[in-house]
């Protein structure tokens, strides 16, 4: 059978590659919070050159709309298995970025500090911390470190040129409507030789394959299983490996090493035998088979300004 794509021109082309074609995948969900702020109707489409996924129109909220969506309700309590978790993470993400760094580490900064964990374990190495955020969500420990806070978003936040030996972009690039120009910016505030850490979401993973085939079942198959811009975690952009590889490119950084990975036992992070906990146990068989087919739920990339 013959399957034909429907191409759209755009207006303003991909945010990635700016060119003009590409194909509808379905309606973003819309939850009760964001409700009282969406005014138009959405499609999420996927790019026919470069594959990046993202919303036609394009999100145009204020800051304090954005600002509304990442209060402080945005961060939920966790267990102490999965608080642990993360600083174990960290703790191994800022060993490989040192170890990837030629140069003597000085400036940290973490765009998207959210509660500012980062700006601690930097703090413990002796760097000096920076971070940036539209909300201030640093916890009461954060905030008694030294370290430079600076609340707004990235590209209005004027840091110097080549100033920062080391980034920190975990889990913020999805949320960002420009990310070519957010990496752009990246790019001219970092040292020559300096090291950037991109953590986002995989929009290809195994697990969106059997979202997609339960919106189907459910009587939903306009529902979109790509991204949610209008429910936690109101991601607005989304990358499979292909689109990861060409923004890098683009921008003309040199990626040093990609992992696709998942935390097949998140369901910790959840009370003990809650909904949550549960989901997570059914979900595990599927995490350990997303494995050898590399459609595991996240991707990492350790990326240098040669």
């Amino acid at each position: 059978s013959l399957i034909i794509l429907k191409l759209t021109v755009m207006k303003n082309g991909c945010p990635v590659c700016k060119l003009s074609t590409y194909h509808r995948i379905g309606i973003p969900q819309i939850g009760e919070k964001a409700s009282k702020i969406v005014k138009k109707k959405y499609s999420v489409v996927q790019c026919n050159n470069c594959q990046f996924y993202f919303l036609e129109p394009q999100v145009n909220f204020s800051n304090e709309e954005w600002e509304y969506l990442y209060n402080e309700e945005y961060f939920p309590q966790s267990t102490n298995w999965h608080l642990k978790q993360r600083e174990l993470d960290r703790e191994k993400r800022f060993d490989k970025l040192q170890s990837y760094s030629s140069l003597n580490i000085v400036n940290f900064l973490d765009l998207g500090c959210g509660e500012g964990y980062s700006l601690l374990e930097a703090y413990n190495r002796g760097w000096e911390p920076f971070g940036i955020d539209i909300f201030d969500n640093r916890s009461e420990e954060i905030k008694k470190i030294k370290s430079h806070f600076v609340k707004s978003d990235f590209i209005n936040a004027f840091c110097p040129d080549n100033f920062f030996d080391i980034i920190y972009l975990d889990s913020v690039l999805e949320h960002v409507t420009n990310p070519l120009e957010y990496l752009i910016e990246i790019k001219r505030i970092m040292k020559k030789g300096a090291m950037l850490y991109i953590g986002v979401p995989n929009e290809d993973s195994l697990l969106n394959e059997i979202r997609k085939y339960y919106f189907i079942v459910s009587g939903n198959k306009d529902i979109s299983e790509k991204l949610k811009p209008f429910k936690t975690p109101f991601h607005v952009g989304g990358f499979n490996s292909s689109s990861l590889d060409y923004l890098i490119k683009t921008v003309g950084l040199k990626i040093r090493r990609k992992r696709n990975f998942a935390c097949r036992m998140e369901f910790l992070k959840y009370s003990f035998l809650s909904r949550d906990y549960l989901t997570g146990i059914l979900l595990l068989p599927l995490y350990l088979i997303a494995i050898p087919f590399k459609r595991e739920a996240y991707f990492e990339l350790y990326v240098e300004k040669k």
